[in-house]
């Protein structure tokens, strides 16, 4: 390797690590703001942790490094109403658990949305029109387009809206935009732009595609119609069996009138347990959900339709991903009850407030995971970018 390429390979790793250091601490200062609403009021609070807590926690998660900061099971803590020591840490898990658990080297790859239909399982992919992959288009059975081949008019013919998205390096629904059909026949954005391949170009460069919008189910279009309204469903495949968990589930509903489910962008968060909805949803900020949009309180509402499906596909999925031991899949429900597949998630799987509202993000598996990251684990500071 030439010394040109040596420079590169190291200023883009240390560019790698000053981010993540960036980002563990905003971690932390989101934390603290959100423990201010556990200052006790009028002498409440809804659990008080004790000295024998904070030093049973210590010890637990001391052993990836010192100063592990309490601040993460104060909150879970002050939601849940109980201590628990196997609340994880959110610097000690995208530090060090998740890099561990999946190979960076591969895993990146496998989020790449243009080839999700190509390495998972095609029939439950939304029909993608047109794919941009590192500046060169693709047919679905991959082989290599000209742009001035492409007829995009006639690939689109007959659909009322589609969605755009950035197929690599990208998260939290950033680089998506609708374009629906307006009264002169045209695929146009908010903006009212018109859909072309120029513009597409023109916004993203490379690295993009075209692709269905699912006309949801029903049952999950009355929570919030303006958004796609989909399952995140975290997996773990064990370290000591190799057998693939359930670790989490949780509906995303989206923010009035906004076209995508995020919770950044003020959408709610649900989590279901034992296969139904808890009595408890949050948005951003540690805010309390118990219902939406006039409907039923998630607690009455039962079991949520085909989340049997859902689970099953989680699983088929996760087993091909021979890099990776905690997923996160977006999954949605089609207007005919079918699954669908919407994202693959392998670095940076948000799990801030997961832990608030069903407790320890591992479960029975914290204590096999920690003894695998400590073998695992190399002699540096939890910045260090494992698995790099």
């Amino acid at each position: 390797m030439s010394f040109k390429y040596q420079m590169l390979r190291f200023l883009s790793t240390y560019a790698r690590k000053a981010y993540r250091v960036l980002n563990y601490e905003h971690f932390v200062e989101q934390n603290i703001q959100l423990a201010k609403k556990f200052k006790p009021k009028n002498g409440q609070v809804l659990y008080k942790l004790t000295s024998e807590d904070l030093k049973n926690y210590k010890k637990k998660w001391g052993v990836f490094g010192a100063g592990v900061k309490d601040i993460h099971v104060r909150n879970a803590s002050g939601f849940l109403g109980y201590f628990d020591e196997n609340i994880v840490p959110s610097d000690v898990y995208f530090a060090i658990i998740e890099p561990l658990l999946n190979n960076r080297k591969f895993a990146l790859a496998y989020e790449d949305k243009a080839r999700i239909d190509w390495i998972n399982k095609p029939e439950h992919i939304p029909a993608i029109y047109v794919r941009n992959i590192n500046g060169v288009y693709y047919s679905n059975d991959k082989k290599v387009l000209q742009k001035q081949s492409i007829d995009f008019d006639g690939l689109l013919t007959g659909v009322d809206s589609v969605v755009i998205k950035k197929t690599i390096e990208i998260h939290g629904g950033k680089g998506v935009e609708m374009f629906d059909r307006n009264k002169e026949g045209q695929l146009v954005n908010d903006k009212n732009e018109i859909l072309s391949l120029d513009l597409l170009e023109q916004k993203f460069k490379k690295d993009f595609l075209v692709q269905k919008t699912v006309e949801q189910h029903p049952f999950y279009k009355a929570f919030n119609p303006s958004s796609l309204n989909t399952f995140r469903v975290y997996t773990y495949r064990s370290v000591t069996d190799n057998q693939i968990h359930i670790l989490y589930s949780f509906l995303r509903i989206g923010a009035e009138k906004s076209r995508v489910d995020n919770i950044a962008n003020g959408g709610v968060f649900v989590c279901l347990k034992e296969g139904r909805f808890i009595e408890k949803g949050m948005k951003i900020g540690g805010v309390v959900v118990k219902q939406m949009n006039g409907l039923k309180p998630f607690k009455e509402m039962g079991t949520p339709p085909f989340i049997d499906e859902v689970y099953k596909l989680a699983k088929e999925l996760a087993a091909s991903h021979y890099y990776c031991r905690i997923l996160g899949f977006d999954l949605a429900i089609d207007a005919q009850g079918k699954v669908m597949h919407i994202e693959t998630n392998t670095s940076d799987i948000g799990m801030e407030g997961l832990q608030c509202t069903l407790g320890p993000l591992f479960h029975e598996f914290t204590d096999e995971i920690i003894e695998y990251c400590k073998t695992e684990m190399k002699p540096k500071s939890k910045y260090s970018i494992y698995g790099s």
